[in-house]
């Protein structure tokens, strides 16, 4: 086991180009997703970089040298940047990102490690010549470009993870279509799509191959607690391609893991696996007003920005002072959101279940199972929030009512119900929250806005869009939640509640719904 150092460049450096002393060394003034590559004391500090690297990881023969979506390379020309001339000089913009690994591989190599890098776009397979044959590609890009590497004596990895984009939990299992509220197109859980690509790649036949990189990317902000199931079934995959199939080596993860006293882990994890997805799949998308714009996808830089994209749920109607009459049913417009909530509540009880029962007769790996728990909580507490909405909004519609047939009284205490029921899920969100802190922090350093006297300088990326540095604390786990106007819909129908019972001689109400607050 080596303990090998991974460092970003020239792409996905926000968390340094951030800072206003390394903002020079930016290729385009406006972003901070990418280094100018022509710039010398971004090499200086990049060494420098790699040196503390190197002095940390003694004994380890690897460096991951992460060249990953390099999208904008030998584009920049502006007055602190010139990319496009030296790209010129060269050929094109491949040639100019081949320059960049060289010098940085060389330097490494130089040194004692073997580099992996990402061999990919913008790269062109005759431009692959330009790169020393010292490198080992982490990834493999179809058989033009891993006859080209093989030729040159470059070898390559396969490329799989555990991981993607997906929030909470990996898909190990996949959520039927027919269980969502927006479609997908079919496809196989993470651990068939391993076993698939490292036993059956073309590569096998194209490439010079020496392994598999199994990836589990936690900047989506999973706990790496969720990945073991597919850094354990990928690299045995790649040790005995096409032998065990998935589910073998699924169930023969689950009783190394975490010993013979396990029951029905297959099912908890098809539960948590589907569970997170209907988290994920019950709420909406809309452009952003609360974040940064994005500057620049793999297609295009974009002029102006584009808006970032958030989660967000319909929101209730506010009944009017007058007669607390409501604008639209929010339960009949969201039906099919409150069935899939219903039905995935009940099998959240079922999932609790073997969570619990597994924590008292696992041998190893409680904590495991406790994040899971975590997890679990914060799924159920979505779909306790969805299904209270629902309540509210036919408390919402009894109050109407009861104003048609001259009932004040009961207008205001239906009102009131569900008002209470707000504030009772700011609570159970708050505690949800809370619960996966405190697991987390067992094996996390906390995430806090300042500490040992530096402060966290808070700006995202504004290329790639990962939910943990939406917030500089744990309440990126609740974020959409703290966007959702909920605070807005208790004032105004607060407000509209007390204008309705002052005009007819009954008690105000005191207080808001402080919706922000997470405190417990």
């Amino acid at each position: 086991v080596q303990l090998i150092p991974y460092l970003d460049a020239p792409s996905h450096v926000a968390f340094v180009l951030k800072h206003p002393q390394y903002a020079p060394l930016r290729a385009f003034p406006s972003s901070n997703y990418e280094f100018c590559v022509t710039n010398p004391e971004t090499y200086k500090l990049l060494f420098g970089m790699y040196d503390d690297l190197l002095e940390a990881t003694k004994g380890s023969k690897y460096f991951v040298l992460s060249t990953d979506e390099p999208y904008y390379v030998g584009l920049a020309g502006n007055s602190q940047c010139d990319e496009v001339t030296r790209a010129h000089t060269l050929g094109s913009v491949g040639r100019l990102l081949a320059e960049f690994i060289t010098k940085s591989a060389d330097y490494l190599h130089e040194r004692g490690r073997t580099v992996s890098f990402w061999g990919e776009y913008p790269l062109k397979s005759e431009e692959i010549s330009a790169l020393p044959s010292h490198l080992v590609n982490g990834e493999v890009y179809g058989p033009e470009f891993d006859s080209v590497y093989k030729k040159h004596g470059i070898r390559q990895l396969v490329y799989t993870s555990t991981q993607g984009e997906e929030p909470l939990f990996p898909n190990y299992y996949i959520l039927p279509s027919a269980r969502r509220l927006h479609a997908k197109s079919a496809r196989n859980g993470r651990v068939t799509d391993m076993f698939n690509l490292i036993s059956f790649t073309p590569a096998r036949q194209n490439a010079d191959l020496m392994g598999a990189f199994v990836a589990g990317w936690a900047d989506a902000g999973l706990h790496p607690q969720t990945f073991w199931l597919g850094y354990a079934t990928g690299p045995a995959t790649a040790w005995h391609p096409a032998s065990a199939s998935p589910a073998e080596l699924m169930s023969s993860f689950y009783d190394l893991f975490y010993g013979p006293g396990a029951q029905n882990m297959g099912r908890l994890y098809q539960l948590l696996s589907e569970q997170a997805q209907i988290w994920d799949d019950t709420w909406e998308t809309s452009p952003s007003s609360a974040r940064t714009p994005i500057w620049g996808n793999s297609d295009r830089i974009f002029d102006p920005p584009k808006p970032a994209i958030d989660q967000t749920l319909p929101p209730l109607p506010v009944p009017s002072a007058a007669n607390l009459a409501i604008s639209r049913d929010w339960m009949k417009e969201n039906a099919r959101r409150l069935e899939i909530a219903a039905t995935a509540l009940t099998e959240n009880d079922e999932l609790l279940d073997l969570l619990y029962a597994n924590l008292k007769n696992v041998s190893h790996n409680q904590y495991n199972l406790e994040v899971f728990l975590s997890i679990a909580g914060l799924c159920r507490q979505n779909l306790e929030m969805i299904l209270e909405l629902g309540q509210m909004s036919e408390l919402l519609k009894t109050a109407q009512a009861a104003v048609s047939q001259g009932n004040a009284s009961e207008a205001i205490e239906s009102l009131d119900e569900a008002l209470n029921t707000a504030a009772g899920i700011q609570r159970r969100r708050n505690r949800a929250l809370q619960d996966a802190t405190t697991t987390w922090y067992r094996t996390w350093f906390p995430r806090v806005p300042e500490a040992n006297g530096r402060r966290y300088l808070n700006q995202v990326d504004d290329v790639k869009d990962h939910r943990p540095v939406r917030t500089v604390d744990m309440t990126y786990l609740i974020y959409r939640e703290l966007l959702y106007p909920l605070g807005d819909w208790a004032a105004g129908t607060l407000a509209a509640r007390n204008a309705y019972a002052r005009a007819h001689q009954l008690p105000e109400r005191e207080g808001g719904l402080n919706w922000k607050d997470t405190t417990i």
